[in-house]
């Protein structure tokens, strides 16, 4: 999450775009000058900036050079909401509280499958919306079978073997 305050250009501006979410001040200037120096940037905008905007409203930051308010940047769809400068951190901890009680792993899963959802062909993104849809209904099933087991003969419930970056395994067990 990038937190925007003051001036947010250039290499500032490629960290933001990076980021999967961005709150800004409503008086905060974003944008990227890359263009006025007669530089290309080199950390994402490029290719990251279309995605989050669309490429009309990317074409129209990156060549021009201009920089927009946060309240702008939020009218644009560049960032995930903007607050007056003395209510930034409120807003920012208003919506980090809305992540905080999420499964890390689903998270990691979803987050998988949206950064993919744009580049990939349709085999591939069935296989990681069967990867994403998988481990957690087995979870589920494995929960709602545990709760038919009489309260006091219910062993703990443990998740084992569970490998994110390889197969996507993922196995449920039971122990005392």
């Amino acid at each position: 999450m990038a937190v925007l305050e003051g001036y947010t250009t250039a290499g500032g501006f490629e960290i933001m775009v990076n980021c999967d979410f961005a709150i800004a001040a409503d008086d905060a200037q974003l944008g990227d000058f890359h263009i006025r120096r007669a530089l290309f940037g080199g950390a994402g905008p490029l290719y990251r900036l279309p995605r989050l905007v669309g490429l009309r409203k990317a074409k129209e930051l990156m060549l021009t050079g201009k920089l927009m308010t946060g309240i702008e940047a939020k009218e644009f769809g560049l960032i995930t909401d903007s607050a007056p400068a003395d209510q930034l951190d409120d807003c920012v901890d208003a919506f980090v509280g809305l992540l905080a009680d999420k499964s890390p792993y689903a998270m990691a899963i979803t987050k998988l499958v949206v950064n993919r959802g744009l580049d990939g062909d349709t085999e591939t993104l069935m296989a990681l919306e069967q990867v994403a849809g998988g481990p957690g209904a087995r979870v589920r099933r494995c929960a709602r079978g545990h709760r038919r087991i009489p309260r006091e003969a219910r062993p703990e419930a443990v998740v084992r073997n569970v490998r994110v970056h390889d197969d996507f395994r993922f196995q449920c067990g039971r122990t005392r």
